[in-house]
């Protein structure tokens, strides 16, 4: 089993966000891929997809991926990480957590195995509720504000259309680090 989550804000102010481009990214793959039934778990507060990949060459035959999209603020996205993981005893080398990062440059994007939190409190809390730091993480840089003092306000707003498409040029490189993590 894989699973593939995508933390963001999820009100409808913030969908077009630079702090929800991960979810952006997840539902391109979902959909390019044609995979899996969008399911809303109220009880649960998120979003999954499930895919069974049953003799397709270009993954491992007979795998179940899920794509979980936390519906909770991401600073209470462990939550739904934590149940899905210990629901499904679903491995830690087998969860990729796809995020902005402020500390890369506009459409950077780095993927790290086995590595710190960076600093950032809502991956502290995936560390601490699966009790390793040992996921993979696809940073997709956004790049910093002119103002520091303007961090939250700036990741909070929608990208510019220059942005936006950086972005789109990167989709699929992108897409490239979601199926080679889906192949191993």
């Amino acid at each position: 089993m894989k699973l593939i989550v995508g933390l963001w804000n999820p009100w409808i102010e913030y969908a077009k966000t630079r702090h929800n481009i991960w979810f952006m990214i997840v539902d391109d793959f979902v959909d390019r891929e044609k995979l899996g039934i969008r399911a809303y778990d109220n009880k649960r507060k998120w979003e999954m997809f499930e895919a069974n990949i049953d003799g397709l060459s270009k993954w491992q035959i007979n795998q179940k991926i899920f794509f979980l999209k936390p519906m909770e603020f991401m600073n209470r996205s462990w939550w739904a990480v934590g149940a899905l993981v210990n629901f499904y005893k679903i491995d830690s080398k087998d969860i990729l957590v796809i995020h902005d990062d402020i500390d890369l440059p506009m459409s950077k994007i780095q993927l790290k195995l086995w590595w710190s939190s960076g600093g950032h409190n809502w991956l502290k809390d995936i560390i601490a509720v699966l009790d390793t730091p040992n996921f993979r993480r696809l940073r997709v840089g956004i790049g910093r504000p002119a103002d520091q003092n303007d961090v939250a306000d700036y990741v909070l707003h929608p990208f510019t259309q220059e942005e936006k498409n950086l972005i789109d040029d990167k989709s699929n490189e992108i897409q490239k680090y979601i199926h080679e993590f889906l192949e191993k």
